[in-house]
């Protein structure tokens, strides 16, 4: 892809409405960078770009706002540090998702070998396809009437209809249309039977079908493929996760939080090495080791977004007041990030993280990480139990989290 220079036409925004778009962008970088080397797609990579240099436009602004507001003395300077700090780190995680969704101009082929080292049994939260067949029942309403994520609990990516892919909010939903969706497995189950899509998960938007390029029949290849495969979904995830909690760390100045961020860092450390180790292992007993270029990008790049989500944390810890533009975001906003550990009279504990999903208990919130001694869990099974003493990290609703608190801790938090 060629980058074409193109004249910035200046117009003013607030600091409080540039935070809050480069918020929005990142979340939605994130899902069209995963999404464009998983369907191998190009057209995806560029929107992807066109994202990136968007929030350079805002990294600018906000630069620029900083430098007008001028604040007098060191304590003025200090409560913009971190507004300062963020711009920085959101700009750097844009260039980073923007180069993993332009490994696909570099690995045509990347979309195999992520399918195969991003197994959907090992992914909390997989970007898949649903076909939408006559008798689904949104066909003809607006993509933003559907609600997709309140109504189904999963994220619409982006539409392909007809060889083109659609990405306006503004798009009726048509007769054989392909989502892209993101979510937990059970909710995009429930999706596909809403739309009639009654096959098995799918990953073809229409390409030929690719030659297999790894030789799954030799067992050496087969044991290191599933090695990659875990510490590869975990690399992703975390690098994820964290942006999310530098992010909410920042808002809601949690210096717990920020913590977290920073232990997870460490961890991101030790799996990139040991990931391009297993990669360079891999590269030995494979016909064409060039074809692993890609992966090899996407690992250091998910490094670089985990560096600058540990930088937003670091922040925190040194304890800067929130200037008041965040106090306003903060203000506006109808999420919050929560920090509680499981009781022994919770009413999460013994249960599946399937049994989570009932509204008694879910309240609005999603998990987004969790810590069982020392060691943190980001992917959960159907399957997975919870127990007295889990640390939870949940985001969700401002007007529900007392009733989540009072789940997970109900002596702590008593009416």
């Amino acid at each position: 892809m060629t980058k074409q220079s193109k004249k910035f036409k200046y117009k003013p925004l607030s600091l409080k409405d540039i935070i809050r778009e480069m918020k929005q962008n990142i979340d939605l970088m994130i899902d069209l960078a995963y999404s464009a080397i998983k369907f191998g797609s190009k057209e995806l990579a560029d929107e992807a770009y066109k994202m990136e240099q968007r929030i350079h436009e805002l990294t600018f602004l906000l630069n620029f706002q900083i430098i007008q507001a001028h604040p007098r003395g060191l304590d003025g300077a200090k409560k913009l540090e971190p507004i300062v700090v963020m711009g920085y780190a959101i700009d750097k995680i844009s260039d980073a998702l923007s180069d993993i969704a332009r490994v696909v101009y570099i690995n045509k082929d990347i979309s195999y070998f992520i399918q195969i080292f991003s197994d959907i049994s090992y992914v909390p939260e997989p970007i898949v396809k649903i076909l939408v067949n006559k008798e689904c029942e949104f066909i003809g309403q607006l993509r933003t009437d559907i609600h997709f994520r309140s109504k189904h609990g999963v994220d619409l990516i982006a539409i392909r209809r007809d060889g083109q892919w659609l990405f306006e909010k503004n798009q009726r939903v048509m007769k054989n249309d392909i989502l892209i969706v993101k979510g937990e497995i059970q909710p995009i189950i429930d999706l596909k039977k809403v739309c009639h899509d009654l096959g098995p998960f799918s990953f073809n938007i229409g390409k030929e079908k690719k030659e297999d390029l790894l030789d799954l029949k030799n067992p050496d290849i087969c044991e290191k493929i599933e090695e990659i495969q875990k510490n590869y979904v975990l690399l992703v995830d975390i690098s994820e996760t964290m942006i999310e909690l530098a992010l909410a760390s920042l808002f809601f100045k949690n210096a717990e939080v920020a913590e977290d961020v920073l232990e997870m860092e460490e961890l991101m450390d030790g799996l990139n090495i040991a990931l391009e180790k297993d990669i360079l292992d891999l590269a030995q007993i494979v016909e064409s080791p060039r074809d692993l270029t890609g992966i090899m990008r996407i690992i250091f790049s998910c490094e670089l977004i985990a560096d600058a989500a540990a930088h937003i944390a670091e922040n925190i810890i040194k304890g800067f007041e929130p200037h008041t533009i965040f106090q306003q975001a903060i203000s506006e906003t109808s999420e919050t990030v929560v920090r509680e550990t499981l009781s022994e009279d919770s009413y999460f504990k013994d249960k599946t993280y399937n049994e989570l999903q009932d509204k008694r208990y879910k309240r609005g919130f999603h998990i987004i990480a969790l810590k069982r001694d020392n060691k943190w869990i980001y992917s959960f099974k159907p399957d997975f139990v919870f127990e007295k003493g889990d640390l939870l990290i949940g985001l969700g609703p401002l007007e529900t989290v007392m009733q989540w608190r009072r789940c997970v801790n109900p002596e702590k938090y008593k009416e």
